[in-house]
């Protein structure tokens, strides 16, 4: 996750776990977990992008019932939502978008479990994008 304030400041989270059925259930999994960040870092409102157009297309819907295996996930994020005044999710490519596609790359290797969000960029980070 990267989060940028519309006063520029930034902020880097990633966020990792090996208990999902499906990659979609990965990237739903993911934006439940900023979402429920922005929330605790008390941001109102939310712009959220993804490179995982399944899943903005399946937001966009709005009909959990085309797929049951996400109802504990659609009600998680209908609950989210709900907490912010403003809250979109569009599509964007990885190729724009390189440094959230390197964190969650990061992510993935470490191989475990774990959660963080922290105000300056990881160091793997630096050496990779920069």
């Amino acid at each position: 996750m990267i989060l940028t304030t519309e006063d520029g400041v930034t902020t880097f989270g990633s966020f990792a776990s090996n208990r999902v059925l499906t990659p979609l259930h990965a990237e739903f999994q993911t934006l439940l977990w900023a979402m429920k960040s922005s929330i605790q870092l008390d941001h109102s409102a939310m712009t959220f992008k993804t490179d995982c157009l399944q899943l903005v297309r399946l937001l966009e819907e709005d009909d959990e019932d085309n797929w049951p295996s996400l109802l504990a996930e659609f009600d998680e994020f209908l609950n989210f939502r709900s907490m912010f005044q403003f809250c979109s999710i569009s599509f964007v490519s990885r190729l724009k978008n390189l440094r959230a596609d390197c964190l969650a790359k990061g992510a993935r290797s470490r191989g475990f479990c774990f959660s963080h969000v922290l105000p300056e960029v990881p160091t793997w980070l630096v050496l990779d994008t920069n």
